[in-house]
């Protein structure tokens, strides 16, 4: 059955498998990429950046440009652009998942999501903290009662992995190969 785009099978499935065996719960998202070092000078690449997503059902690139100010070309979309859309889809796929538990047909679920940057230590010109804030308008319908679509967001936001990452401190390893 699906609801709200949501296989609750699969899901169900899924929680099923994780309780008989809780290191499947356990799983590793990859991206690979590499930075176009050649082709700005001569015009012929439009991003900086350059990633490969592998998924269940294939490989996607992802290109990506740094905006102007910041000595790219504004072609594509920038590092932060991503990064919103990865904390907007992830916050919205918690929530929407979260209502098809319930069984809470959304009728409509909209995001807008906003970062505030302060670019002056990318700039190396101050040690002032870079990420000033994020923000999530949501507009969300759905035939129940406004306090319970508080709930929703309100659990949605506890089991999010994208709003753990922002609210957690976690150090990256970066290792030279």
């Amino acid at each position: 059955m699906r609801l709200n785009s949501v296989d609750l099978e699969k899901v169900s499935k899924t929680v099923e498998e994780i309780k008989a065996d809780p290191n499947k719960a356990v799983r590793t998202v990859q991206v690979e990429g590499h930075w176009v070092t050649d082709g700005r000078s001569s015009g012929a690449v439009e991003y900086q950046f350059v990633a490969t997503c592998r998924t269940e059902k294939g490989t996607f690139s992802l290109e990506v440009d740094s905006p102007g100010f910041m000595g790219g070309g504004g072609n594509r979309p920038g590092p932060m652009h991503y990064c919103l859309v990865g904390m907007a889809s992830c916050f919205l796929a918690t929530l929407v998942g979260v209502a098809s538990e319930r069984g809470i047909r959304l009728n409509r679920v909209d995001v807008k999501a906003y970062c505030e940057l302060d670019f002056r230590k990318p700039l190396g010109l101050g040690d002032n903290p870079i990420v000033r804030s994020v923000r999530f308008d949501l507009q969300i319908e759905a035939d129940i009662d406004r306090s319970e679509i508080v709930k929703l967001v309100e659990e949605a936001k506890e089991r999010c992995p994208a709003i753990y990452s922002l609210r957690t401190p976690i150090e990256p390893t970066l290792n030279l190969l």
